[in-house]
């Protein structure tokens, strides 16, 4: 991220407002979900919760999903690819993001 200059900063954005705020976009297939809970266990933004019948349960994104802060842990740990991330979150007003590129994969220790 890098500061604005004093131009750019002369508007304070509405994060209520969509032309103000675009928020990560996680979309997860749910057939290929095997509810193992990964996922929602590491996400520090609390954005995904496991839901439905015991023996059956499915992961997917809270509503509103203001909490995913495009981390892509989620994405990075699920070995069955359920999870997809298709776009970066991204604020108007006093930072804004430079140098967005694809994802890394998850280092190996």
């Amino acid at each position: 991220m890098a500061l604005l200059n004093f131009a750019q900063r002369q508007h304070l954005p509405i994060w209520d407002d969509p032309r103000e705020s675009i928020y990560h976009d996680v979309v997860i297939d749910t057939q290929a979900c095997d509810g193992c809970k990964l996922c929602v266990v590491v996400c520090p933004g609390n954005a995904l919760e496991l839901v439905g019948e015991k023996g059956a349960k499915k992961s997917r994104v809270k509503d509103g999903q203001r909490g995913c802060i495009s981390c892509n842990n989620c994405q990075a740990i699920c070995s069955h690819h359920a999870i997809e991330a298709r776009q970066y979150y991204d604020f108007a007003g006093y930072y804004k993001q430079m140098g967005l590129g694809e994802f890394s994969p998850p280092r190996r220790f």
